[in-house]
């Protein structure tokens, strides 16, 4: 049973937390209310999962999210607002998601997410491109939500790969890629699997909408222009599975 870290400063909130998580039964969980308690639990046990507001009273400015990412969690995070500053802030900090934190019940949209994030675990993504750096940083971000990631390099390794995991429910080209001949990878792939089964993202360099055109009339169910931030990824790859 995969364990889950809950810190969050409120009394009620927590005890929302545990209603539900009893209820659910899918995750073994500590409950705390600061960033003391929550670093000596760190110490005791490993976890998987963590909820936690942005604001303690002993560590008002995020500190907790740079203790998770210390013991490798991406936590999910309360906060009152969104703005630049906190996404400048927290540009490289490892964060799964954010949740307006408006009142009480904001616990259940975090349970939610938790339950989306377990099952994102049972879902294949294959990853073409044949840029290493870029392709590692695609598969971080997916395994940062929890998927399987699988990769390839070039057409042939991705027909392979497709054949060796008839599961993969979404395929992610790079037609930017030297090696990666998006249009006819598109083209082979819907001979075996339709949209239905399989969705097909592809990655632009700039929106152009005469490339796109062909790669959607070929079969692909969506593109994403480069640079996209990663919350935009994000709202790309749920759109698809």
């Amino acid at each position: 049973m995969p364990k889950l870290l809950v810190a969050v400063a409120s009394n009620i909130h927590r005890g929302v937390f545990k209603e539900l998580l009893d209820k659910d039964g899918s995750f073994e969980y500590t409950l705390v209310g600061s960033y003391k308690e929550a670093k000596q639990e760190l110490l005791k046990m490993r976890y998987e999962f963590a909820v936690v507001d942005k604001s303690l009273k002993d560590a008002p400015n995020g500190e907790i999210i740079a203790l998770l990412n210390k013991h490798n969690i991406a936590p999910l995070v309360y906060i009152k607002s969104l703005d630049e500053d906190f996404f400048e802030v927290f540009e490289g900090a490892q964060i799964v998601d954010y949740i307006l934190h408006q009142n009480h019940y904001n616990a259940f949209v975090a349970m939610k997410k938790l339950q989306r994030l377990q099952a994102n675990k049972q879902i294949s993504v294959l990853v073409v491109n044949d840029s290493h750096i870029y392709s590692l940083y695609l598969k971080q971000n997916l395994k940062l939500h929890r998927f399987k990631v699988i990769s390839a390099s070039s057409n042939e390794e991705a027909l392979e790969k497709l054949e060796l995991h008839p599961s993969v429910e979404l395929m992610i080209i790079d037609n930017s890629e030297p090696y990666v001949d998006a249009l006819g990878l598109i083209e082979v792939s819907r001979k075996y699997k339709t949209s239905g089964e399989m969705k097909i993202l592809t990655l632009a360099n700039e929106a152009n909408s005469y490339e796109t055109a062909k790669y959607l009339n070929a079969g692909a169910d969506d593109y994403l222009v480069k640079q996209f931030s990663r919350n935009e990824f994000y709202v790309r790859i749920y759109k698809n599975i």
